[in-house]
């Protein structure tokens, strides 16, 4: 008798295909896969004629950036387990040193989350970089970022001594060579000096709406910062744990195609917005860095993503209200969207349905591959004996229209407000316990826990 079985659902892991069984839960764990209809539970969730996933693990959020983290944390993972997200990497940056700052901040993320969850901390001087080994081996915290869009800022906007410059990225990049526990960096490509003088120019010439912010983030110079930064690492023996987030150009994608085929181990990431909008339907509820671009970039992307030169798909999560969002005009408007919940369903209605991806592969780019690239798996990411029960039913063909209510965030608005979507969770469990189920969330804030890295299961 298992605590909790899962019956008569079609799973889909990404190691082993899909097919009908049952799972069991004990405790946080999966206790056994059989056939479907032989398991005993003390509770069933009855998944016939629907799918099994593993938990949504979107590696790309940034909870505590323009609202508290508290706040965040219980908003946002409440929105999130409405989409079956069961695990967020919240990339966190801050000018002061790791060490002093993170267990205040990992007491406040542990009264409230409801779902699990990690850290990816910015790096953004020399004393960060000498703070690694520490951060590692005391915090359990194994993975970073390299914010090259604030290359030539970062000293104003941190109060810091010097600005980012490559010396502290040879630094940084020298101690996470040397850390013996597997790490992650993941790298914002930009370069700052070319998208620097063309915000200049287009603010000059009285240039607004949203081909603005596409125009001043061209997609060439996404893919020059890729290969250097990517080479960098691979002069330090690290491009194997080199993570290249939101791609979103195609010239990036070929590039990385490019990389890998030389036998670079680059991984990267694309997001929702980029495979699901254009920058036609765009405005300032839209304004995102990198920006969403011409269908052009849209269906080399989905190509990517199904060849496998794109491996992870995640959302750049931001929560803000609508009101402080929009300013008077593109340039006054702030940086970033919500779409955590989005993330799965959409994976589901633009790939899976358009016939673009597999179910397989739609739980491979949604799961297995983020949890691998942030050394989670197979804790997370998986749908094995022995893993967190974290487990996602999906009625891969239920069509829901996007609206904030069914969303579940602090945000008031969508990206994808009215668009319909097909493919939405039923129940979502987070380590054995059902968190979310057919509208309501379930889980109290503090059900959620940092998972501590590296990891063994």
């Amino acid at each position: 008798m298992h605590d909790l079985v899962v019956a008569n659902g079609t799973v889909v892991s990404p190691e082993q295909g899909v097919f009908e069984a049952d799972i069991g839960v004990d405790g946080d764990v999966v206790g056994a896969i059989a056939e479907a209809g032989s398991l005993d539970g003390e509770r069933v969730v009855d998944a016939a004629g629907n799918h099994v996933f593993p938990g949504v693990v979107d590696p790309h959020v940034h909870h505590g950036l323009f609202r508290p983290l508290d706040d965040d944390a219980r908003t946002e993972s409440r929105s999130g387990l409405v989409g079956g997200v069961t695990t967020t990497g919240n990339i966190f940056r801050r000018g002061e040193s790791y060490l002093e700052i993170m267990d205040d901040h990992v007491r406040t993320a542990e009264d409230n989350y409801r779902h699990d969850y990690f850290f990816t901390l910015g790096l953004l001087s020399h004393d960060h970089a000498a703070e690694v080994p520490e951060i590692v081996s005391e915090l359990g915290i194994t993975s970073f970022k390299w914010y090259m869009n604030y290359k030539l800022d970062v000293a104003e906007m941190f109060d810091l001594e010097r600005n980012l410059l490559d010396d502290v990225a040879d630094h940084f990049m020298s101690e996470l060579a040397d850390v013996e526990a597997p790490t992650t960096l993941a790298y914002h490509s930009e370069n700052s000096e070319i998208t620097g003088h063309l915000t200049e120019q287009l603010k000059s010439s009285g240039a607004t709406g949203y081909d603005a912010v596409v125009d001043r983030f061209p997609g060439y110079a996404e893919a020059q910062s890729m290969v250097s930064g990517t080479n960098l690492a691979r002069q330090h023996g690290y491009d194997d744990d080199f993570y290249v987030v939101h791609v979103s150009a195609e010239e990036t994608a070929n590039e990385l195609a490019t990389l890998q085929e030389m036998g670079y181990g680059v991984t990267a990431e694309t997001c929702t917005h980029y495979l699901c909008l254009t920058r036609e339907q765009c405005d300032d509820r839209h304004k995102i860095n990198p920006p969403i671009r011409s269908e052009r970039h849209q269906a080399a992307l989905w190509d990517r993503l199904a060849d496998g030169t794109i491996d992870v798909v995640g959302t750049d999560h931001i929560a803000n209200r609508e009101a402080d969002k929009v300013g008077d005009d593109i340039w006054e408007s702030m940086w970033g969207s919500p779409s955590s919940a989005t993330m799965l369903p959409l994976v589901l209605s633009e790939g899976v349905h358009e016939g673009r991806l597999s179910l397989r592969r739609a739980a491979e780019v949604t799961s297995a591959n983020a949890a691998k690239a942030y050394d989670l798996h197979p804790k997370k990411g998986a749908v094995r004996v022995g893993s967190d029960a974290d487990l996602v039913v999906v009625d891969v063909d239920e069509t829901r229209t996007v609206t904030p209510e069914l969303l579940q965030s602090a945000a008031d608005y969508s990206m994808y407000t009215g668009r319909e979507v097909t493919g939405w969770p039923t129940h979502t469990l987070v380590r054995g316990a059902v968190a979310y189920e057919r509208g309501d969330v379930l889980a109290d804030p503090g059900h959620g826990t940092h998972i501590d890295r590296p990891i063994g299961v």
